[in-house]
C-alpha cells in the first residue's frame, strides 16, 4: 500500500500546476521561452558553421596557392634538368671525359651546378644534383653523406630507373644522402633520368632531389598560425612552430583525409590540402577562439537583453493573469452547473466589458444552441430506430423469395415438372450468391456453377436456340474473382447479340493465365458492335459498365477490360490480380487440373 502511494506521487500530474495562472507560466517557459532558445543556440551553431567554412574556404585557397608554388617549383626544377642536357660543355666533358684532365672536368660542371643554384628561379629550397658518366666519373652539388663512389652509384635504385625509364617523369621519395651539415631532412623527393645527345643517345644518368622538408619552412616561416606536414599515416613530417620532427610523432584524432577540406578537433580548425606529387598533406591549424571571438561577444549580449525582456514579459503576463482568473472562477462554477440543469444557465452581463463580456455572451449562446442540439439529437435518434426496423424488415423479404421459390421446387417434383423444378434451383443459386453480400471474391468454379444456373434458365427461354463453351487451364479453379462477373457478360451476349440469329449461337468463355495476371474472356458469335448504333440496342449494355467499376473499386487499378469487335461476334476481356486460394480440406495440389465443363445447351 505504501509503495503504490510512492508512485501516485510520482506521476506526472502531480507535478503540474493547478491554477490557471501558474499554468500559464508553465507554457510560456516551455512554448515561448525554451523554444527560443532553443532557436538562436541553433543559430548561433549555423553561424558558427559557416564561419568555419569561410575561414576553411580562404584557408584553402593560400593553401592550394602554396601547393600550385610547389608544382611550379618542381616544374623549373626538371626544366634545368633540360638546360643542362642541352649545355654543349657539359654534354662534351660527359661524353668525352678523356679530352679533359680530371681539374677540368671538376670545374665546369661546379661551374654549371653553381650557375644553376644561383639561378632565382630555384630559390624557394635547396636542390642537389648527382651525374654520373659512363666512363667512371661521378659529380655532387653537395657534400655527401657518404664519399662518392662509382660502383656504388650505380648499384642504387635511381641509377637503375634513369637508365631503364629515361622518358618517364616521375618523382619517388629516397633517404638523404646529403651530409647533416647540408641538410637534416629525413627524406629528399627524387627524379632521376638519363641525360641524351642530339642523336637521342645516352651518355649520363643524373639525379636530382628537393629538399621539401626546408621548401615548407620557408614558405611557411612569415606565418602566424600553425602548419603541419603528414604522410599518409598521419605522421608529423615537419612543423613550422616547432621546427623539423624526426617523423615519429602522429596527429590526434585525425580523420581519413581527402583531396582537401577541414575538420574540428580539440580547439583548433583543421585546414587540409593533399600535395599530390608529395603523396603528403599540408594541414593549417587555426584556433577556435579567434575565429569565435565575435560570436562569444554577441552570445553574451544577446542572452544579457534576452533574460531582461523575459522577467519584464514574466511579470506582465502574471498581471494580466490575474485580472483573467476571476471572471474565469465564476465562468466555471456557472459551466459546472449547466450540467446539472440541462444546459438552461445563463450568465448575468452586468458590467462586464471587453474580452470578458464577449465570452459571457458566447457562453449564453453556446448554453442555447447545446439545448437546441440535445432536442435535434432525441429526435434523430428516434428516426434511426424506425428506419433500423425498417431495414430489418427488409431484409426478410429475400428470404420470403428464397423459401417460396424451394416450395415452388417441390411443388414442382411433386406434379413431375422437372423443368420448372431446374428453374427454380438455378434461380435460387443466383438469388442465394446474392444474398451473400458478405462474399465479394469467389473461385473460378463456383462462378462457373452460377453461369450454368444462368444459361440453364435462358436456355428454356430461348428453345435451346445457342450453346456455351467453358475453356480454362489446368490450376485456375481456386482462382478468386469478383462474384458475378461473368454471368452478367453471358447475359448481354444472349440479350444483344444472339436474339436475332436463327440458331447456331455460341458463347465461350474463357479463363487463362497471361504475363502473371488472370485473363477472362466472354466471346459470342452474334450481331457484334455494329449494333449498337440502331434504335433499342443498348449494347455493351449495363451490366459492363458495372463489372467495370467493381473491378476498379476492387483491386484499384491493376485490372482492366476491353471489347473487342470481332469479324462475326463480340469478345469482352478483363484481367485482374491472379489470387489462388485452396480449401484447406483439399487434398489435391493448386496445380490440380480443372475439370473442363463441356459444351452445355
Amino acid at each position: 500500500m505504501r509503495k503504490s502511494a510512492i508512485i501516485l506521487k510520482l506521476k506526472p500530474s502531480h507535478w503540474l500546476p493547478k491554477t490557471l495562472k501558474n499554468r500559464l507560466f508553465m507554457a510560456f517557459v516551455l512554448l515561448i521561452l525554451l523554444p527560443h532558445a532553443c532557436l538562436n543556440l541553433y543559430n548561433f551553431n549555423r553561424v558558427e558553421g559557416v564561419l568555419r567554412k569561410q575561414t576553411a574556404d580562404q584557408n584553402l585557397d593560400q593553401m592550394l596557392t602554396m601547393n600550385k608554388s610547389l608544382e611550379d617549383f618542381l616544374n623549373v626544377v626538371y626544366k634545368t634538368v633540360i638546360l643542362m642536357e642541352q649545355d654543349t660543355s657539359t654534354a662534351a666533358v660527359l661524353q668525352n671525359p678523356d679530352a679533359f684532365d680530371s681539374l677540368q672536368r671538376v670545374r665546369l660542371i661546379d661551374t654549371k651546378f653553381k650557375s644553376i643554384m644561383n639561378s632565382l628561379f630555384i630559390s624557394l629550397s635547396p636542390v642537389y644534383y648527382t651525374i654520373a658518366d659512363f666512363s667512371g666519373n661521378v659529380y655532387a652539388s653537395y657534400q655527401p653523406l657518404e664519399s662518392l663512389s662509382y660502383s656504388r652509384m650505380t648499384q642504387e635504385d635511381w641509377y637503375a630507373k634513369a637508365l631503364e625509364r629515361p622518358n618517364v617523369f616521375s618523382w619517388s621519395w629516397e633517404t638523404n644522402y646529403t651530409s647533416r651539415d647540408v641538410s637534416r631532412s629525413p627524406q629528399l623527393l627524387t627524379y632521376a633520368t638519363a641525360l641524351k645527345n642530339q642523336n637521342n643517345t645516352t651518355y649520363a644518368a643524373i639525379r636530382v632531389s628537393v629538399d621539401v622538408n626546408e621548401w615548407f619552412r620557408l614558405a611557411t616561416q612569415f606565418s602566424e598560425e600553425t602548419y603541419l606536414l603528414l604522410d599518409q599515416q598521419g605522421i608529423i613530417l615537419a612543423d613550422n612552430k616547432t621546427g623539423r620532427t624526426e617523423g615519429t610523432e602522429k596527429l590526434a584524432d585525425l580523420p581519413v583525409l581527402g583531396d582537401k577540406g577541414y575538420y574540428v578537433s580539440g580547439n583548433y580548425l583543421n585546414i587540409y590540402s593533399k600535395l599530390p606529387r608529395l603523396d603528403k598533406h599540408l594541414v593549417k591549424q587555426v584556433p577556435l577562439d579567434i575565429i569565435y571571438a565575435e560570436i562569444d561577444r554577441l552570445k553574451r549580449s544577446f542572452f544579457i537583453v534576452s533574460v531582461s525582456l523575459t522577467l519584464a514579459f514574466i511579470t506582465i503576463t502574471l498581471l494580466i493573469s490575474s485580472t483573467i482568473t476571476k471572471p474565469l472562477h465564476h465562468l466555471q462554477r456557472r459551466m459546472a452547473d449547466a450540467v446539472n440543469k440541462r444546459f438552461r444557465v445563463q450568465l448575468p452581463e452586468g458590467n462586464r466589458q471587453g474580452e470578458v463580456l464577449q465570452l459571457t455572451r458566447a457562453f449564453n449562446q453556446m448554453m442555447a444552441d447545446m439545448e437546441e442540439l440535445v432536442q435535434r439529437l432525441k429526435e434523430e435518434e428516434r428516426k434511426k430506430e424506425a428506419v433500423r426496423f425498417q431495414v430489418l424488415l427488409s431484409q426478410t423479404n429475400p428470404h420470403f423469395l428464397l423459401n417460396t421459390l424451394n416450395t415452388i421446387k417441390w411443388l414442382a417434383l411433386v406434379e413431375k415438372q422437372p423443368d420448372i423444378a431446374e428453374i427454380c434451383v438455378s434461380l435460387g443459386k443466383l438469388l442465394e450468391a446474392g444474398l451473400n453480400s458478405e462474399l465479394e471474391l469467389i473461385h473460378v468454379r463456383d462462378e462457373l456453377h452460377l453461369v450454368e444456373s444462368y444459361v440453364q434458365i435462358q436456355s428454356f427461354r430461348y428453345k435451346q436456340l445457342f450453346a456455351v463453351r467453358y475453356e480454362a487451364e489446368p490450376g485456375l479453379e481456386y482462382a478468386l474473382i469478383p462474384k458475378l462477373s461473368l454471368q452478367p457478360l453471358v447475359e448481354n451476349s444472349i440479350q444483344h447479340g444472339l436474339m436475332e440469329l436463327a440458331g447456331n449461337g455460341l458463347i465461350t468463355v474463357r479463363a487463362y493465365v497471361r504475363n502473371g495476371k488472370l485473363n477472362l474472356e466472354v466471346e459470342d458469335n452474334g450481331a457484334g458492335m455494329k449494333d449498337i448504333s440502331q434504335p433499342g440496342r443498348t449494347r455493351p449494355g449495363i451490366g459492363i459498365s458495372n463489372l467495370r467499376e467493381r473491378l476498379e473499386l476492387l483491386f484499384k487499378g491493376r485490372s482492366g477490360m476491353e471489347i473487342v469487335s470481332l469479324e462475326q461476334g463480340t469478345l469482352v476481356r478483363f484481367e485482374l490480380p491472379l489470387l489462388l486460394s485452396k480449401p484447406y480440406h483439399e487434398q489435391s495440389g493448386l496445380n490440380a487440373e480443372l475439370h473442363l465443363l463441356g459444351d452445355s445447351p
